[in-house]
Order: C-alpha cells, then sequence, then structure tokens
C-alpha cells in the first residue's frame, strides 16, 4: 500500500516538473463531504451531497508559502428541494463525477495575529482546478437515471478555501468551488460568457499529511 501511495505522488511530482525539489516534498490524502448546486439550471440551494477523495503533493517555499498539486475524485451536481417541488417545480437529480486535479497556492497565517494569538493554525489556499468529466447521471419527473451527452467533459474551476491546522500532519479543509468556465453550454443564450451552467460547490473535509520531511 505504501509503494503504491509512494507512486501516486511520484507521478504528481512528474506533472507538475518539480521533482528537483523531491527533498522537501510532502504528501498525503484526503476525503471529505460535498454539497452543490448547479447556476443555470433553474433551480436554488446547495441540496446535492456528494463527496470527494484522493491524494495531494506539496512543495514548501521559501517562507509561509507552498505549492500544492491534488488528484481526486468528486461528485458534484443538483437536485430539486422538498420546497420546490410542493411549489411546482419538476424532481431532478443531476450527479457529475468528476476527476479533479487542482493546483493551489498555500499562504500560512501565521505571521498575523488577533491580540497576541498568532494564526499559525490556518493556512489560506487559492487555486484553479482542471475538471474531467467520469459519469454523469440525471433524473427527471422520477423517470430512472440516464446519461445526457451535453455536459462538457472539461471545466476550469476557481477554489478558495482554509485550512485549519490540528497537528503537523492533520487538517479541516474547508472550501468554496466556482465553474470558471461552463460546465453545460445553454444554446438558448446568445452569449459565450453568460447564461450557461456552472458548478458550485461547498466542501468540506479531512486532510493527512503521510510523507513529511523533517515532521
Amino acid at each position: 500500500m505504501r509503494r503504491k501511495f509512494c507512486f501516486l505522488l511520484a507521478l504528481l511530482l512528474s506533472v507538475a516538473g518539480i521533482s528537483g525539489y523531491a527533498q522537501r516534498f510532502e504528501g498525503g490524502v484526503t476525503a471529505g463531504m460535498i454539497t452543490s448546486q448547479i447556476n443555470g439550471d433553474g433551480y436554488g440551494g446547495y441540496h446535492q451531497l456528494g463527496w470527494t477523495g484522493g491524494v495531494f503533493g506539496r512543495i514548501p517555499t521559501d517562507g509561509p508559502s507552498a505549492w500544492q498539486l491534488e488528484v481526486r475524485y468528486s461528485l458534484f451536481g443538483a437536485r430539486a428541494s422538498v420546497d420546490e417541488i410542493e411549489f411546482g417545480y419538476n424532481p431532478m437529480d443531476i450527479r457529475l463525477h468528476y476527476i479533479e486535479m487542482p493546483i493551489t497556492y498555500r499562504y500560512n497565517l501565521g505571521r498575523f495575529q488577533v491580540g497576541e494569538q498568532p494564526l499559525d493554525f490556518l493556512t489560506l489556499e487559492i487555486g484553479l482546478s482542471a475538471d474531467f468529466l467520469a459519469k454523469n447521471l440525471q433524473s427527471a419527473n422520477f423517470d430512472s437515471g440516464f446519461e445526457n451527452p451535453n455536459w462538457l467533459f472539461f471545466s476550469i474551476t476557481g477554489n478558495i478555501g482554509l485550512q485549519f491546522e490540528l497537528s503537523d500532519r492533520l487538517g479541516i479543509n474547508v472550501r468554496s468551488m466556482n465553474s470558471l468556465t461552463p460546465c453545460r453550454w445553454n444554446l438558448q443564450s446568445p452569449s459565450i460568457f453568460y447564461g450557461h451552467y456552472y458548478n458550485i460547490v461547498l466542501q468540506a473535509g479531512l486532510t493527512y499529511t503521510i510523507l513529511a520531511p523533517g515532521k
């Protein structure tokens, strides 16, 4: 198991082109829960529950910052709420399975203080994710689920979040994720910049650093 994990982390190094920093390389696993919606589908609210899990590789820089590359398998989508159905909306359930590859810049806030308490337990994250659609399942009006070819295979997502460092290895991570490119085109829209479908996601989970030189 450890050999397989080390192989995945070595692959992350190769993709990122940072193998020259291998002696400082950190890596681990992450898993969590997701709540999501799709902007443009006519429904509202974070009613679709999902999950995420994967591995990450991290290269610390000089100072409080680091670059992190991840590979995740995640479930996004949208779902009609009970209130919307009672109000007359059609029942709807969309489940989008993605392979995500986020690249994130991380900055530890230990240089800042609240009173005399340094914020070294908080790390700010901001980055982009290349998302590849692995599978989609959609149902409407209580019909059985079907695959819809209109969902795009590739999209780009912007991420911003915080990690609460519980220890040198364990952390709680929360993120807000929003599509920067459509996850599906709306052919009725007259513009390529608006009026399409976009993933909007809230994510919370745990991270555990397995490879951590010097820790």
